[in-house]
């Protein structure tokens, strides 16, 4: 019987925010917004472990309350409204490695922010990472609801334009059902291979692979919010 792969999921769930506040662990379906993602993760067949990066006591708390692991406590530094991704999933992974010897095959993050999520787009893209060794990662993407075609750069004068994107050549006066479709990265799912962390120190690597999904809520508003209480009742 083949070994099971080591997949690590991991939900980075600081305490501090400006427009929820502590809205990671405000309650939404009935259990903390950040238990959903930590069900998602238990609840998936390929991954095998399931951790929290906090900074806060009280979110470990309720995090190992709902099934996850919390081997440490993020430091404050990374807990930051500017602290990015790949520092908190470098802190992580090499905490592991030197404490625990533990290198998995592959990482997935689930945001904390995301409560609603497929457990088949979790398996879809980890099955995706597990055919192609030459990806580094895979991202969920949606149909862009802007054109980026159509955008525009301020330029330094504070008056005149320049366009985002020039190829084709005046692509901004093209008709939108002529140019290609435009994705969006959506942060509900994220899986890549630990090394394009610790060794490139990025969260995608080079060769990305994308994933669309047909529907995402990402909660960083109240309204937000709502939206995410009415979805999760009717579900």
């Amino acid at each position: 019987m083949e070994k099971q792969r080591e997949i690590l999921a991991i939900i980075p769930a600081r305490s501090g925010s400006k427009s929820v506040i502590d809205k990671n662990i405000r309650i939404i379906g009935g259990m903390p917004m950040m238990a959903h993602s930590i069900r998602h993760a238990l609840d998936c067949p390929y991954i095998t472990r399931t951790i929290v990066s906090t900074d806060s006591e009280k979110y470990a708390e309720i995090a190992r309350e709902y099934g996850a692991q919390v081997p440490f406590i993020r430091p404050a530094q990374l807990a930051t409204d500017t602290a990015l991704d790949v520092d908190v999933f470098y802190h992580a992974l090499k905490y592991l490695q030197d404490n625990e010897g533990y290198r998995p095959e592959l990482v997935v993050q689930l945001r904390p922010t995301c409560p609603v999520r497929r457990i088949s787009d979790i398996n879809a893209m980890i099955e995706i990472m597990l055919s192609d060794e030459t990806l580094d990662s895979v991202r969920s993407v949606v149909p862009a609801t802007e054109i980026p075609y159509k955008m525009w750069f301020l330029n330094d004068d504070g008056t005149t334009i320049r366009p985002v994107i020039d190829d084709p050549p005046e692509c901004y006066n093209m008709p939108r059902q002529e140019l290609r479709t435009a994705y969006y990265q959506n942060a509900c799912i994220d899986v890549l291979r630990p090394w394009v962390v610790l060794e490139q120190h990025s969260m995608s690597g080079i060769k990305i692979g994308g994933y669309i999904m047909k529907d995402f809520i990402d909660i960083d508003t109240p309204e937000d919010f709502e939206r995410a209480v009415r979805i999760i009742q009717e579900d």
